[in-house]
């Protein structure tokens, strides 16, 4: 069996210092920060000024804009976008309700949690916290994974807090502006929030657990080469900030998005070419 040692431990990346940024940690997170914040301005411009009507049909444009926000918010909580931590928390608030993802749960369920375990299946004793595996060790279908996972993600979190007790906190003390914010907004107009911020949110939640089955379900776990499955297409990189690069983040997760692609070229020749998928979707 491979060793499940990391086989680029010695890799060298390189950050120039033009791509530094002094409010950004880098300078390539302008387009994602801009992104965000406008569309966090649209659905604030609906909330205020669309009939309920309106609001309804906005849901599925506004859905489909947060998908793409989505995988900014992951980045992000892998390693934060600004420079000050006043920033950081004020922005995971405005990514938050979006995508339906509260701030530091995807530290503790994603980073803590999935990137630890997820060479890990069932029944292993600790398994994947997105895991693609029933209690059996056979694979899940992508509905069967996307609903079990919505209805354990929670738990698991705060399973996942429960050793790791500094971020638990964090992610409770950052509920109370985000649960603040959403009860006024049901306090002043209940159906225009759920229209606009609620729903939209758990559709965009549902959307990214269902498109995380591909990254690993029925992958070989025995081996970080072998257990994700690579989308090498430029416009599928360009839209999700290289997460098709999967082989490349889960072996060098901190790492900013924008250096995926170095790492990747590094490691390509030893990724098993069926792990290799050159189409957009």
């Amino acid at each position: 069996m491979t060793s499940r040692a990391d086989p680029i431990a010695h890799a060298r990346v390189e950050v120039r210092d033009s791509s530094r940024g002094s409010i950004l940690k880098y300078k390539a997170d302008r387009g994602p920060v801009a992104f965000v914040l406008l569309m966090f301005a649209l659905h604030v411009a609906v909330w205020c000024y669309a009939t309920p009507g309106l609001a309804l049909v906005s849901v599925v444009p506004l859905t489909l804009l947060s998908v793409f926000v989505a995988p900014i918010n992951h980045h992000h909580q892998h390693l934060n976008t600004f420079r000050s931590a006043l920033l950081n928390r004020g922005y995971e608030i405005v990514l938050a309700l979006q995508t339906g993802v509260a701030p530091f749960a995807w530290v503790l369920h994603h980073n803590l949690g999935h990137h630890r375990n997820y060479l890990n299946q069932r029944p292993h004793a600790s398994s994947d916290q997105s895991a693609w595996t029933r209690t059996d060790g056979t694979t899940m279908s992508r509905i069967e994974y996307t609903i079990d996972l919505l209805l354990r993600h929670q738990s698991d979190i705060y399973q996942v807090g429960l050793k790791h007790p500094k971020y638990l906190r964090s992610l409770l003390l950052m509920k109370l502006p985000l649960y603040g914010l959403l009860g006024v907004g049901l306090w002043w107009s209940p159906l225009n929030t759920v229209l606009v911020f609620l729903l939209p949110a758990f559709l965009t939640l549902s959307h990214t657990i269902w498109a995380t089955y591909e990254h690993h379900a029925g992958c070989d776990t025995a081996d970080h080469l072998s257990a994700s499955v690579n989308r090498d297409n430029r416009i599928f990189n360009r839209l999700s900030g290289n997460l098709g690069l999967h082989t490349a983040h889960h072996l060098r997760p901190g790492v900013h998005w924008s250096l995926l692609p170095q790492i990747h070229a590094q490691i390509r020749h030893q990724i098993p070419e069926g792990q290799i998928l050159t189409s957009f979707w």
